[in-house]
């Protein structure tokens, strides 16, 4: 039990540092906050609800575990390293497919309830 409890502090710390050091976590939290009030305000369904949550989990641990991969590989050395830094880029990538997909997702959720009321 108390491995367990650990496991959940060091995720938790993990969180934290991610927080402090990453500028774009910071984004694609704030990103967050954004869709979690306007699905409040547009008063979205439950599935809709299922999609906006799981895009946003899943964006921002894209984002944690390429922040890890960053790390790890600036700890392996900061010399200029062509498989370091295609490792780099495919993590980065990964963040970045997996953001245009949640903004697709939430244009298709939001802006016909949007269009709806301002039109």
């Amino acid at each position: 039990m108390k491995n367990r409890l650990l496991a959940f502090v060091f995720a938790l710390r993990g969180i934290k540092h991610g927080w402090k050091r990453e500028a774009h976590l910071r984004i694609h939290t704030l990103a967050a906050v954004v869709a979690i009030m306007l699905g409040i305000l547009l008063r979205i369904n439950l599935w809709e609800w299922c999609v906006v949550l799981l895009s946003i989990g899943i964006v921002i641990s894209a984002e944690l575990m390429n922040a890890a991969i960053e790390r790890l590989a600036d700890r392996i050395t900061k010399e200029k390293d062509p498989l370091i830094g295609q490792a780099k880029d495919l993590a980065a990538g990964a963040v970045l497919i997996v953001s245009l997909v949640a903004l697709v997702l939430g244009t298709i959720i939001f802006l016909p309830k949007l269009w709806l009321v301002f039109s």
